[in-house]
């Protein structure tokens, strides 16, 4: 009896030191596995090919950027503004934000004028605005606002399609900014001039609304989420193919966006040395 008593007190002991090596192993191993997590989370954030994008257009007081603004704020991202409006400030270059679309991640490119006074076309700001969007645009969002349809809005469509190509509808998205929430977004459409009316329906007939009022703030988070799951939407019928852009080679748009980071770093460093 005591000889078997000795040999389970033998095994057990050998059990407590077997599971004691087991633990001292496991933490190596579980610690290789985080970082392994981390490094293929960093990859996916830094590879570009997996992200999509979309370019705001429109021209100027239409509410690109305050609808930038809402669409940041209604998916948890910090906004350059404390609150959209329609004061909202004049966008002087291209800009580029990322959101998390249906878990995906998205591109937003907001952009000042594409032409000048002159109806000359700003070749600078273009590239810029492709670059930033690479390897997209995958949509392009052309933003007007409720109540306001001038005779440039009337003649952007034409515009914005001897820049980029005709082929611009099959992948735009109209997108109204509302400051008043008095009018249904469906009602506006039906009732606007027959010019507006045509511009919609080349683009698919594919438009949506954010409200930018902030008596509107709980209404603007389910629209938000309905132009977000729009936009996955055209991505998808497309087979999450970009825009195919003929202007300028990938060689050119890479380029020219390592050019607009490294000088956005270098301004960052110097604002940096000026603090301190």
């Amino acid at each position: 009896m005591a000889k078997h008593a000795e040999e389970r007190k033998k095994e057990a002991d050998e059990g407590k030191t077997f599971e004691k090596g087991k633990e001292s192993l496991e933490e190596p191993v579980v610690s290789h596995r985080d970082r392994l997590q981390l490094q293929m989370n960093a990859t996916e954030d830094n590879d570009d090919t997996k992200k999509k994008s979309a370019i705001l257009l429109g021209l100027s007081g239409s509410g690109k950027s305050s609808a930038l603004n809402l669409i940041l704020e209604r998916t948890g991202n910090k906004h350059s503004n404390d609150e959209s409006s329609h004061e909202a400030p004049q966008t002087l270059c291209c800009e580029r934000k990322q959101v998390l679309a249906a878990g995906r991640k998205l591109v937003l490119v907001d952009t000042p004028e594409l032409w000048d006074e002159d109806e000359v076309e700003d070749l600078e700001v273009v590239k810029d605005c492709l670059s930033l969007s690479y390897p997209g645009p995958h949509v392009f969002l052309l933003v007007l606002q409720v109540g306001r349809f001038t005779r440039g809005e009337s003649e952007m469509l034409q515009r914005l399609q001897k820049i980029f190509g005709r082929e611009l509808v099959e992948y735009a998205i109209v997108l109204f900014i509302s400051f008043d929430s008095s009018q249904k977004i469906d009602d506006y459409v039906m009732e606007a001039h027959a010019t507006l009316q045509d511009l919609i329906r080349k683009c698919g007939s594919r438009y949506y609304v954010l409200n930018a009022a902030k008596s509107q703030n709980a209404l603007s988070c389910p629209q938000v989420e309905n132009l977000l799951s729009g936009i996955n939407k055209l991505v998808a019928s497309h087979g999450g193919r970009p825009y195919p852009v003929r202007r300028f080679t990938e060689q050119e748009m890479q380029e020219r966006r390592r050019g607009i980071e490294e000088r956005k770093e270098g301004a960052l460093e110097m604002n940096y040395l000026l603090k301190d």
